[in-house]
């Protein structure tokens, strides 16, 4: 399910302090409805909506100038799986959604992309290796400019259940591998449904972390001086029950919410609420103007490199973050020695059958070539191979000593 989690609390009422909110009724006709999305290009919101005892299917309605109407099924996109948490760029013509169980998924579900082309939107491609996982990818939040990425997942390498991850475009449109935001914003518990606003380069996301007021809380971080700011609970708009799925509205300091409250026949609805532009006012601190020192910076020697912090988790391929130093050693390396060419090779332990860890360890190594590739490396220079468990680093059939067979090595090509 993508969002069966966002009120799977009991249902509370809002406290006496929060911002009051007025749900959207014409919207709200479903058993659920979620993580609203408004286009003011095409003046139409998008939402998650689930029946009773019904798979989410996304829904779409137009704005008439007074109220919505016509929420329907998205017909063109929605399959017989779940679907879910739409994000439109600002001209309206892409959109970044989340799907289960398509046949070309990497996971049980992955983030799609649909292009408005010719008054339909087109069938729905899979964003790829660096942004999808074996494991759950939901909740896409992209930037006005389209060339950012915010959504949620429980991929490995995280720090808690589930994370804010974000990628953003190369100089040629491509996504790149996608990266965990840390610490300052994730927890050991969820963090979810990202959005990210223009002004003032804020990061707003829910999270179930100690310190909230209830259930899921929202949270604020400012992106200033290229780090993220500590996250603040945004007490006026949290309750001790359950916030998630914010997006602007459509007039001034109006923004589209779901939340649950006392009384209300649905598990979750829409709201409309009245934010005070005051509460995104984070005052950012002037940069000190320091005299730069460029240090001196070693020549990366191929030989001093040790690969061993390149390690995977049983049946995984993806690459752990924060990225391994090793790895950023082996860009800096390649940089500095154009012509040369590279060889990965991709290892498992011997549990499991081999024709599944054959295939895990060729994954292993395009993970690594993948990586390089986004770093300018050039994909001509790189060759991979899988080596299933056949030759181990350490003596097999010990649990211990598994993590280290599960490994890559870096081997030098020679013309």
């Amino acid at each position: 399910m993508l969002a069966a989690w966002i009120f799977s609390f009991s249902i509370w009422g809002l406290s006496a302090d929060s911002l009051s909110s007025t749900p959207i009724s014409e919207l709200n006709l479903q058993k659920a409805q979620y993580f609203p999305h408004y286009s003011h290009a095409r003046k139409e919101i998008y939402f998650t909506s689930r029946a009773d005892r019904a798979d989410e299917e996304l829904q779409v309605a137009s704005w008439d100038g007074e109220k919505f109407i016509n929420p329907q099924a998205l017909t063109s996109i929605n399959q017989e799986s779940n679907d879910g948490t739409a994000s439109l760029s600002k001209d309206g013509n892409t959109m970044i959604y989340s799907g289960c169980g398509y046949r070309n998924s990497f996971g049980g579900c992955d983030l799609y992309e649909s292009n408005w082309v010719n008054g339909n939107w087109t069938k729905p491609r899979n964003l790829g290796i660096l942004i999808n996982s074996h494991d759950w990818e939901g909740q896409p939040c992209l930037s006005q400019d389209g060339q950012k990425l915010y959504f949620s997942s429980d991929r490995p390498g995280g720090l808690g259940k589930r994370d804010i991850w974000m990628s953003e475009k190369d100089a040629q449109g491509r996504w790149k591998m996608a990266v965990n935001l840390g610490s300052q914003i994730n927890s050991s518990d969820d963090e979810q449904g990202p959005y990210w606003l223009e002004e003032p380069e804020v990061l707003v996301y829910s999270s179930d972390k100690k310190g909230g007021k209830g259930g899921l809380d929202f949270y604020q971080s400012q992106w200033e001086n290229k780090q993220w700011k500590m996250p603040v609970n945004i007490s006026e708009l949290n309750s001790s029950g359950n916030e998630a799925g914010i997006c602007l509205g459509i007039l001034e300091n109006e923004y589209f919410i779901s939340r649950n409250k006392v009384g209300q026949v649905t598990e979750d609805e829409l709201h409309r609420v009245t934010i005070p532009t005051s509460i995104w006012q984070i005052k950012k601190t002037a940069p000190i103007q320091v005299e730069p020192v460029v240090p001196e910076v070693p020549i990366i020697k191929f030989q001093d490199v040790s690969f061993d912090d390149i390690q995977f988790a049983s049946n995984q391929w993806t690459i752990s973050t924060p990225i391994p130093a090793s790895l950023n050693k082996l860009v800096k390396f390649l940089h500095e020695n154009p012509q040369q060419r590279i060889e990965i090779r991709g290892h498992t332990d011997e549990v499991g059958q081999a024709k599944f860890n054959q295939i895990l360890s060729e994954k292993r190594a395009n993970s690594i070539k993948l990586y390089l590739i986004t770093q300018g490396i050039e994909a001509t220079r790189i060759q991979t191979k899988g080596l299933s468990f056949l030759k181990p680093k350490v003596a097999p059939n010990q649990a211990e000593a598994r993590k280290w067979n599960r490994r890559i090595e870096i081997v030098l090509l020679s013309d």
